[in-house]
């Protein structure tokens, strides 16, 4: 017991500067602190509830559950990955002052446990955390994610192409975001779009980044309208952009590929020819 505290001890003083600069504020109310991969090693975080409440008597709950922590400020210990939200409380009464939720994040944030590889539909070789997808180039898409347990939170979304911010706005069921670029899409598309999502679970926080340009992830729906009229001899179809596409008309010009199959063949069948132009044929 005597070597277990003189252990901790230690810990405590050779580790408070980097202790310290191992945390960091992520958003309001929200502290992460970065551990090495396989510690074992306590550390203490120091928690404020407020200045507000600096000459009140405070204690201090874990999950809603009461510690023996009392005083404005105090240092909470971490060990392994158990963070967990602390709230403080008035002692007459109990009455809740302030909270700060503590995620315990891994350095190097390297360990993907909290989200599942997706398959590229567009791309069979290609798989990621985080797959993003555009109907067209005015500067709207869709990014999703598949949770890997239940009770995982997208905690917050960060996009942007050099330096502008783009709004994303987070889908009800939690595994997806919605994000709309206002400024104008260029053609040449001179900077990437930078994405950042912070999920979290168990007071454990991951990090998952990607980055695209808009001409990466467009695939157009399905046309629209198509029609068929013709003679015996000659037969003509016609079709029109996608619902989708963007209207009157964009300045990236779809091209159609057709593929003339055996009738009742499968549409995987060897094709008797292909055709790639505008929205016609005739056959």
């Amino acid at each position: 017991m005597r070597g277990l505290l003189a252990l901790m001890v230690v810990c405590v003083a050779s580790h408070r500067a980097s202790c310290d600069e191992n945390i960091y504020t992520l958003m309001d109310k929200v502290l992460v602190l970065r551990v090495p991969h396989n510690s074992s090693s306590m550390f203490y975080v120091p928690l404020v509830c407020g200045e507000a409440y600096k000459d009140q008597n405070v204690f201090w709950k874990r999950n809603d559950i009461r510690i023996s922590l009392t005083g404005n400020k105090v240092n909470v210990g971490v060990e392994q990955m158990l963070g967990g939200k602390y709230s403080c409380h008035l002692s007459q009464d109990g009455r809740y002052l302030n909270h700060t939720l503590l995620l315990v994040q891994l350095n190097p944030d390297n360990k993907s446990i909290l989200l599942n590889q997706l398959q590229d539909r567009n791309d069979k070789d290609n798989s990621a955390h985080i797959l993003c997808s555009a109907h067209n180039y005015s500067g709207s898409f869709r990014c999703s994610w598949d949770p890997s347990r239940p009770k995982v939170t997208a905690l917050l979304v960060e996009a942007a192409r050099n330096s502008s911010q783009i709004d994303c706005e987070l889908e009800a069921g939690g595994s997806g975001i919605q994000c709309e670029e206002r400024s104008c899409v260029k053609p040449e598309e001179q900077h990437l779009i930078q994405l950042r999502i912070y999920i979290y679970s168990d007071f454990r926080l991951e990090m998952y980044s990607t980055h695209f340009n808009l001409r990466d992830i467009v695939t157009p729906q399905r046309v629209a309208n198509l029609r068929r009229r013709g003679t015996e001899k000659e037969t003509e179809f016609h079709w029109d952009d996608p619902e989708s596409w963007e209207k009157p008309c964009s300045y990236y010009k779809l091209q159609f590929e057709v593929k003339l199959v055996q009738r009742k063949a499968n549409c995987h069948s060897p094709p008797l020819t292909k055709w790639v132009g505008p929205a016609a044929l005739v056959l």
